[in-house]
Protein backbone atom coordinates (compact mmCIF):
# COMPACT_ATOMS: atom_id res chain seq x y z
CA UNK A 1 0.00 0.00 0.00
CA UNK A 2 3.12 2.39 0.98
CA UNK A 3 4.01 1.87 -2.68
CA UNK A 4 1.07 4.38 -3.95
CA UNK A 5 2.52 7.20 -1.34
CA UNK A 6 3.63 10.06 -3.53
CA UNK A 7 7.76 10.12 -4.23
CA UNK A 8 7.50 6.18 -2.99
CA UNK A 9 9.88 3.75 -4.52
CA UNK A 10 8.11 0.39 -3.70
CA UNK A 11 8.00 -2.17 -6.28
CA UNK A 12 5.06 -4.42 -6.81
CA UNK A 13 5.23 -7.48 -4.62
CA UNK A 14 7.13 -8.33 -1.25
CA UNK A 15 9.55 -11.34 -2.67
CA UNK A 16 7.99 -13.39 0.90
CA UNK A 17 8.42 -10.16 3.16
CA UNK A 18 5.37 -10.65 4.18
CA UNK A 19 5.29 -14.22 5.24
CA UNK A 20 8.65 -13.53 7.00
CA UNK A 21 6.56 -11.78 9.24
CA UNK A 22 3.97 -14.37 10.20
CA UNK A 23 4.67 -15.09 13.69
CA UNK A 24 5.61 -19.53 12.99
CA UNK A 25 7.87 -17.84 10.40
CA UNK A 26 9.77 -15.73 13.19
CA UNK A 27 9.23 -18.35 15.79
CA UNK A 28 10.96 -21.24 13.85
CA UNK A 29 13.91 -18.79 12.87
CA UNK A 30 14.63 -17.97 16.36
CA UNK A 31 14.41 -21.43 17.13
CA UNK A 32 17.51 -22.48 14.82
CA UNK A 33 19.31 -18.70 15.39
CA UNK A 34 19.57 -18.53 18.80
CA UNK A 35 20.62 -15.10 19.37
CA UNK A 36 24.24 -14.44 21.29
CA UNK A 37 23.50 -14.59 25.17
CA UNK A 38 26.26 -12.50 26.05
CA UNK A 39 24.67 -9.80 24.66
CA UNK A 40 21.88 -7.43 26.36
CA UNK A 41 18.64 -7.05 24.41
CA UNK A 42 15.58 -4.49 24.30
CA UNK A 43 12.25 -4.25 23.62
CA UNK A 44 9.91 -1.04 23.03
CA UNK A 45 5.92 -2.41 22.47
CA UNK A 46 3.48 0.03 20.54
CA UNK A 47 0.46 -0.99 22.51
CA UNK A 48 -1.83 2.56 21.65
CA UNK A 49 -5.14 3.14 22.86
CA UNK A 50 -7.94 2.78 20.78
CA UNK A 51 -8.36 6.25 19.75
CA UNK A 52 -4.55 6.56 18.90
CA UNK A 53 -4.87 4.82 15.86
CA UNK A 54 -4.64 6.23 12.41
CA UNK A 55 -8.12 6.07 10.41
CA UNK A 56 -6.20 4.06 7.82
CA UNK A 57 -4.90 1.61 10.58
CA UNK A 58 -8.20 0.62 11.99
CA UNK A 59 -9.28 -2.18 9.91
CA UNK A 60 -5.99 -3.89 10.63
CA UNK A 61 -6.59 -3.29 14.17
CA UNK A 62 -9.96 -4.50 14.57
CA UNK A 63 -8.83 -7.99 12.66
CA UNK A 64 -5.96 -8.02 14.88
CA UNK A 65 -8.02 -7.37 18.12
CA UNK A 66 -10.23 -10.89 17.11
CA UNK A 67 -7.04 -12.37 18.17
CA UNK A 68 -5.64 -9.93 21.06
CA UNK A 69 -6.73 -6.26 21.30
CA UNK A 70 -3.44 -5.41 22.76
CA UNK A 71 -1.90 -5.15 19.09
CA UNK A 72 -0.35 -1.81 17.52
CA UNK A 73 -2.80 -2.69 14.27
CA UNK A 74 0.17 -4.75 12.84
CA UNK A 75 1.47 -6.68 15.33
CA UNK A 76 0.42 -7.70 18.95
CA UNK A 77 2.26 -7.40 21.73
CA UNK A 78 3.47 -9.95 22.82
CA UNK A 79 4.92 -10.63 19.30
CA UNK A 80 6.79 -7.16 19.70
CA UNK A 81 8.94 -8.25 22.35
CA UNK A 82 12.72 -9.95 21.57
CA UNK A 83 13.01 -13.33 23.90
CA UNK A 84 14.89 -12.77 27.24
CA UNK A 85 15.11 -8.92 26.36
CA UNK A 86 14.73 -6.27 29.09
CA UNK A 87 10.92 -4.02 28.70
CA UNK A 88 12.04 -0.68 28.25
CA UNK A 89 8.25 0.55 28.11
CA UNK A 90 4.83 0.99 25.96
CA UNK A 91 4.14 3.59 23.78
CA UNK A 92 0.93 4.41 23.00
CA UNK A 93 1.05 5.33 19.47
CA UNK A 94 0.00 2.79 16.47
CA UNK A 95 2.56 1.00 14.13
CA UNK A 96 3.14 3.87 11.57
CA UNK A 97 3.25 6.60 13.98
CA UNK A 98 6.43 5.08 15.32
CA UNK A 99 7.79 3.83 12.31
CA UNK A 100 7.06 6.15 9.42
CA UNK A 101 7.23 9.86 9.96
CA UNK A 102 4.17 10.56 7.03
CA UNK A 103 2.59 13.40 8.78
CA UNK A 104 5.90 15.63 8.44
CA UNK A 105 6.29 15.08 4.58
CA UNK A 106 2.49 14.55 3.40
CA UNK A 107 0.10 16.76 5.29
CA UNK A 108 -2.94 16.22 3.17
CA UNK A 109 -2.59 12.34 3.52
CA UNK A 110 -1.78 12.73 7.37
CA UNK A 111 -5.36 14.91 7.66
CA UNK A 112 -7.36 12.25 5.82
CA UNK A 113 -5.67 8.86 6.33
CA UNK A 114 -2.82 9.04 8.74
CA UNK A 115 -4.60 10.83 11.20
CA UNK A 116 -2.46 9.93 15.06
CA UNK A 117 1.00 10.21 12.67
CA UNK A 118 2.49 13.31 15.12
CA UNK A 119 4.46 11.58 17.62
CA UNK A 120 7.89 12.78 19.19
CA UNK A 121 9.89 10.31 17.55
CA UNK A 122 13.24 12.33 18.46
CA UNK A 123 12.29 12.65 22.08
CA UNK A 124 11.14 8.97 22.34
CA UNK A 125 14.86 7.67 20.33
CA UNK A 126 16.47 9.89 23.20
CA UNK A 127 14.24 8.11 26.41
CA UNK A 128 15.43 4.79 24.98
CA UNK A 129 18.77 5.48 24.03
CA UNK A 130 19.41 6.76 28.16
CA UNK A 131 17.60 3.96 29.26
CA UNK A 132 19.63 1.48 27.25
CA UNK A 133 22.84 3.72 28.78
CA UNK A 134 21.94 3.51 32.12
CA UNK A 135 20.95 -0.44 32.06
CA UNK A 136 24.92 -0.99 30.21
CA UNK A 137 26.39 1.39 32.93
CA UNK A 138 24.69 -0.87 35.65
CA UNK A 139 25.42 -4.04 34.47
CA UNK A 140 28.93 -3.08 33.76
CA UNK A 141 29.62 -2.54 37.09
Amino acid sequence: MLRYFPGATCTPGDAGGVNSLRPATRQEWLANNPLPRELPYYSLVTFPQPDRISSILTKSYKKLALVDGRNDSQVIFYDQLIPGSTLVGYVNADHWAIAVPIARTHSTIASMFVTQNAYPREALVEAVLRFVEEDLTALSR
